[in-house]
C-alpha cells in the first residue's frame, strides 16, 4: 500500500501537470463516479493536495477525493505519450492540452462539495499528518502526548491514522527505530524524552522517505551501503525487512515480529 510519502509524491506530481488549467478530457469509470464527467469537464483545476493517504483534486465547485488502498496508483503522462500496457483498470482520467493524470484500480472515489469534506468519514478523523512537509513539531507531539492514547501499544497507534497520519508499515518500523522504542511499548509509559524523540522522528523519517522515494537512512550509508553491492531493495532501510541481518547501529540481529497483523521488524537492542 502507498503511504503518506508516495501520496504525497503523486500530488505534487499531478498538481505540476494540472494546476491552473481547465480539463479537456474527463473520463470516470468506477460505479461511484460514472456519469459525473460534466461536473469537472471544462472546468479549472484548483488545487491537489495530499491528506495522509487520501488525495483531494478542487476542480471548479467540487473536490474528488480518492483513496489508493492497496492497489491504487496515479500516473501523470503528456497527452500524446500512451500509458503503459497494464493490467489494473482505468479508474479516473483527467487531461489537458499538455498532460493526463490517470488514476489506475482504486475503488475508493467520490466527487463532492467542498462543505462536505469537514465531515468526510476519513479526512474527519486525520491526526496530524507527518508525511506533510509542513506539519508542526508541537502539534505531533501534543497529539502523540495526549492522554486518550496512553494506554495503547505504541507499535498499533502507528498504524491508525487518527493517531499520525501518513505513516504507514515500513514507516513505523523505521520511525521506532529512529527513535529508539521497543515496538512492545504502551504510550503512557514514555517518558518526556522519548515523546519528543518520537515525534522528531515521525516527522524526519517521513520527510526523509519523501524526499529520497522511500529511503528512510541517510543518503552517506545508503551510497555506501550501494557501493558494497546492496540493492536499492537491501539498502533503504535501517530495520524494515532486514530481519535476521546485522544492525548498522549495534550489529545485533535485526528481529522480526508480526503486530496488529501486519509485518514490524526492529532491533532489540538499540530499542528499549
Amino acid at each position: 500500500m502507498p503511504e503518506g510519502p508516495e501520496i504525497h509524491r503523486a500530488a505534487n506530481k499531478i498538481a505540476k501537470a494540472l494546476v491552473g488549467k481547465d480539463l479537456e478530457k474527463v473520463e470516470l469509470h468506477y460505479k461511484t463516479v460514472e456519469g459525473l464527467e460534466h461536473l469537472l469537464l471544462g472546468k479549472e483545476v484548483e488545487y491537489v493536495k495530499a491528506r495522509s493517504k487520501g488525495l483531494l483534486i478542487s476542480v471548479g465547485d467540487y473536490v474528488m477525493y480518492s483513496h489508493n488502498q492497496l492497489y491504487g496508483r496515479w500516473t501523470v503522462n503528456r497527452s500524446t505519450t500512451k500509458p503503459k500496457p497494464t493490467n489494473r483498470s482505468l479508474r479516473v482520467l483527467l487531461g489537458n492540452e499538455k498532460n493526463t493524470a490517470r488514476l489506475w484500480s482504486a475503488t475508493d472515489i467520490q466527487i463532492l462539495e467542498p462543505w462536505e469534506l469537514s465531515g468526510h468519514p476519513y479526512l474527519a478523523k486525520l491526526g496530524p499528518d507527518v508525511a506533510d512537509l509542513e506539519v508542526k513539531y508541537d502539534d505531533v507531539l501534543s497529539q502523540v502526548s495526549n492522554p486518550k492514547f496512553a494506554r495503547r501499544q505504541i507499535s498499533g497507534s502507528l498504524l491508525d491514522q487518527g493517531f499520525l497520519a501518513g505513516v504507514g508499515n515500513y514507516l513505523r518500523s523505521e520511525i521506532l527505530f529512529c527513535a529508539g522504542i521497543s515496538p512492545y511499548r504502551k504510550i503512557g509509559s514514555l517518558s518526556k524524552e522519548e515523546l519528543c524523540n518520537l515525534s522528531k522522528s515521525a516527522i524526519d523519517v517521513t520527510a526523509l522517505a519523501y524526499h529520497e522515494k522511500g529511503v528512510t537512512v541517510p543518503q552517506e550509508l545508503y551510497k555506501t551501503l550501494r557501493e558494497n553491492g546492496l540493492s536499492r531493495y537491501q539498502a533503504r532501510h535501517y530495520v524494515f525487512t532486514r530481519d535476521n541481518l546485522e544492525c548498522y547501529v549495534c550489529h545485533s540481529l535485526i528481529v522480526h515480529t508480526r503486530l496488529s497483523g501486519r509485518r514490524l521488524d526492529y532491533c532489540s537492542v538499540c530499542q528499549t
